[in-house]
């Protein structure tokens, strides 16, 4: 497929289309690909949903100058269909000309199933994502080092789970736990997350970890450390992989051909308790502190920054500048010049743990310090630097335990602001409010900067599909002006969200996620504003959110509708008033039939009310008509039962007191019976079959 030039003045979004967001190795992933982006000039925007449904809803396709296929490549030829260059993250092939980004997966699994053969065991199984191409590339690493083992890998399950969560992979393992109990003594899950899933339903069914079944893990997420007990896996650095895909499309957009068509993120293995090795991941590689002019306070410096990278070094500069306040701070105490406060130090361990959160990776930051202390105390004349060099060291420790409780009450805090945020999405769902200008009230309790709703417009327009942007987000002016704008699908989201979203931190991020169901698509909500140290936490509850705010949306279309019934209800129960009006009305007329005589025709059932009508209509006609004789014509009544009959012989017995009589017209033979089995007797009430019946009668009679 041929790919067009692009124009470089206007144009410098590059779009990301991923059907998973919401997990902690793909917040890495996102964080990496931002700090590239801004590196190289470029900001992300990222779109929620697989490159066929992001072809199909339009929105941010003109913006867009080159593509990020995450997990998948459906409807992905329809999507470059207009010439843009792409990459490929962690999906199946595409096509010459469309580079991969991917982890190493092949040697990673034999790692895995070598030592955890060389700890004994033999029936091991394996458990990942059917649908996933890295889950499945596992799968296959699996069978074949299983195989070039002797052993049988009979025990892959992939084809038996269907999602990576943890949840899910706790739910299926109980159930193969209750259906064939201890099936193997150790297992290889996909990722880290699965793994932890493992673990739980293990120890639910009674067994132990690592005791009775060992488990390992892939991708050495931040968790993986603290789960029970901590988890062995294979860390590689998502970051990493995701700086290389933004490099890769951003060589692309300037015509630069990919230097291999697979990239792959190397990996090592991190040994932690739940394999049941004795062995301890913490140690640090062997100390170089040979650096340029001889200053080996950069030199450790230096070192300790590439510790952060592995298990691959990066090509960018130095992760951790702030290493160098530590080298010196050393070097300070061997030469008895002051030392760096406990808060000085805490500051430079800080970006450390931001960017590792590795209790291993840090004891070993630790532990190279102490190294490098104890080399050059090997040849210090000074006796007080020994004691100088503990002093420092302590405060080190001190500084590095206290920046990791840091981190850690931090997240408790975003733990705090989720609760809160999703306190308010009930709040708001729960009440008419999620209407009105209050719809993206609950951002408050999150560290978003800018949210925006548009809902797509009833009609296209000449342009056409065109959003309309509902409500906003947001303390900028620009942006709280757009709402009510309506914007072009392709040109969404507007220049003034895109720049509100730019935080001052180098890894801003900016996303937009599908506000519909399988029903019905109402719009898109756009976030933006997150940075590093909140993303991953804003991440993980995004999709409940998303589903609390359709489910907003849903309310207000059934109350909407349920409105409507509501209304039509109304409107049929008002004619239904007005017709027994009239029937009322009708069902009760006066005619003088003969001088003295009136005829009453009575039509429809006759309640309650209907005889206090009659009878006032009986009684009114006599008085005025001073008649001596009232025809009741029962032929329209469809029944009479024992309330009819007492009201009819009320309205004779009072028709009487005016001087007149009342007779029944119009009692047929069903009538009749009906009367008869019910034991209804009309004292002094003359009854006549028909009309024409009592007229003869009132004729002989002379009136």
């Amino acid at each position: 497929m041929s790919m067009r030039p692009v124009d470089q003045r206007t144009r410098n979004v590059i779009g990301l289309a991923s059907v998973f967001f919401d997990n902690s190795f793909n917040a890495m992933v996102f964080a990496g690909m931002h700090r590239a982006a801004r590196e190289r000039g470029y900001e992300l925007l990222m779109i929620y949903g697989a490159p066929a449904a992001v072809r199909a809803r339009g929105l941010g396709l003109d913006r867009v100058v080159g593509w990020i296929s995450m997990y998948t490549i459906d409807g992905l030829e329809e999507l470059l269909s207009d010439g843009k260059p792409a990459v490929i993250f962690c999906a199946p092939p595409f096509g010459p000309g469309y580079p991969i980004v991917r982890a190493e997966n092949h040697d990673s699994i034999h790692r895995l199933v070598d030592h955890l053969v060389g700890l004994g065991h033999r029936r091991i199984a394996y458990i990942g994502k059917l649908t996933s191409d890295d889950f499945v590339e596992r799968g296959k690493a699996f069978d074949e080092a299983m195989r070039a083992r002797g052993l049988s890998a009979e025990l892959n399950l992939l084809s038996e789970f269907h999602e990576c969560t943890m949840f899910y992979a706790e739910r299926r393992l109980r159930e193969f736990l209750e259906r064939d109990g201890k099936f193997c003594t150790a297992l290889v899950a996909g990722n880290d997350e699965m793994a932890m899933g493992a673990i739980h339903a293990i120890q639910a069914h009674g067994y132990r970890v690592p005791e009775d079944i060992a488990v390992v893990g892939f991708d050495d997420v931040s968790v993986a450390q603290h789960c029970d007990p901590p988890l062995t896996t294979m860390r590689q650095d998502p970051a990493l992989l995701g700086r290389l895909a933004v490099e890769r499309i951003v060589d692309l957009i300037h015509g630069i051909p990919p230097p291999e068509p697979v990239t792959r993120g190397s990996a090592e293995l991190v040994v932690r308790r739940s394999c049941g090795s004795a062995g301890w991941g913490a140690a640090p590689p062997a100390l170089e502190l040979d650096a340029a002019g001889g200053d080996w306070q950069r030199g450790l410096s230096r070192q300790l920054s590439r510790l952060l990278e592995r298990p691959a070094p990066s090509p960018r500069p130095l992760v951790w500048p702030e290493a160098e306040v530590i080298a010196r701070g050393l070097g300070a105490a061997l030469a008895g010049a002051e030392l760096p406060d406990v808060a000085t130090l805490e500051r430079a361990f800080a970006p450390a743990v931001a960017h590792s959160g590795s209790i291993e990776v840090l004891l070993a930051a630790v532990m190279l310090v102490e190294e490098a202390a104890a080399r050059q105390l090997a040849g210090a004349p000074d006796p007080g630097a020994a004691r100088r060099a503990q002093a420092f060291l302590g405060r080190a420790r001190l500084a590095q335990q206290r920046a990791l409780v840091t981190s850690e009450r931090s997240s408790v805090q975003s733990l705090e602001r989720l609760i809160r945020a999703n306190m308010e999405m009930s709040r708001l769902l729960a009440s008419k409010q999620a209407r009105a200008d209050e719809r993206l009230a609950w951002l408050r309790q999150t560290s978003v900067r800018v949210g925006c709703l548009a809902l797509w417009a009833d009609d296209p327009g000449p342009g056409g599909r065109a959003v309309v942007i509902d409500s906003v987000y947001t303390d900028d002016p620009a942006v709280a002006a757009l709402v009510g704008r309506r914007v072009p699908a392709g040109q969404f989201p507007p220049p003034e969200l895109l720049d509100a979203a730019k935080p001052d931190e180098a890894s801003g991020h900016c996303v937009m996620i599908p506000i519909a169901t399988a029903r019905r698509d109402w719009g898109t909500l756009v976030l933006g504003g997150l940075h590093t140290e909140s993303f991953a936490d804003n991440l993980q509850p995004l999709a409940m959110w998303v589903s609390l705010l359709v489910a907003t949306f849903e309310r207000d279309e059934i109350e909407t509708a349920l409105q409507g019934e509501r209304d039509m209800l109304a409107a049929a129960y008002e004619r239904e008033r007005a017709l027994a009006s009239t029937v009322r009305e009708l069902g009760c007329p006066v005619i003088p039939l003969l001088p003295g005589v009136l005829l009453i025709s009575l039509i429809g059932a006759i309640d309650a009310a209907r005889a206090q009508q009659i009878l006032e209509a009986v009684l009114s006609g006599v008085a005025r008509e001073r008649a001596r004789w009232v025809l009741l014509d029962l032929t329209g009544v469809p029944l009479v039962d024992e309330a009819t009959a007492a009201a009819l012989a009320q309205t004779a017995q009072a028709t009487r007191l005016l001087g007149a009589r009342v007779s029944l017209v119009g009692v047929g033979p069903t009538m009749a019976q009906r009367m008869v089995s019910l034991g209804i007797e009309l004292r002094d009430i003359a009854v006549f079959q028909s009309l024409a019946a009592a007229i003869r009668q009132l004729t002989r009679a002379g009136r």
